[in-house]
């Protein structure tokens, strides 16, 4: 992955859309989206490394299943986020709102096996 790649192409972008903005406005709100999803896209594919990393590490500790829970989360929460950050680019600050909020009530409802062995481990320690 190279950030410099990233900088050149996002101010590119930015001032091809600042033009762009002052031709057709209705076009530079949809151009910025589909720079944010491109630069989002190649970031993902840049983390891949580091993702095997950390599943193998994972997998020889045997905490496979935490980890696909923590990836689980952190991919959920990216795209929320940037879902969320697109949306408020294009002047929809109600509707990134409810983007986020879906995103953590996923992230709840995929944590909940987890809280069941929280609360077996706690309820064998009392009883």
């Amino acid at each position: 992955m190279n950030v410099y790649a990233v900088c050149g192409f996002a101010v590119a972008s930015a001032c091809i859309i600042a033009l762009l903005r002052q031709i057709r406005p209705e076009l530079a709100t949809i151009s910025v989206a589909l720079v944010g999803v491109l630069i989002f896209i190649y970031l993902l594919n840049g983390l891949s490394p580091f993702v095997a990393f950390l599943k193998n590490t994972a997998m020889e500790t045997g905490n496979g299943g935490y980890f696909a829970l923590m990836l689980k989360s952190l991919a959920i929460s990216l795209c929320c986020r940037v879902s969320a950050d697109v949306c408020r680019d294009c002047g929809e600050s109600s509707l990134a709102s409810r983007v986020e909020l879906a995103g953590k009530v996923s992230i709840v409802i995929i944590s909940i096996p987890v809280v069941e062995q929280l609360f077996g481990i706690a309820k064998d320690m009392l009883g």
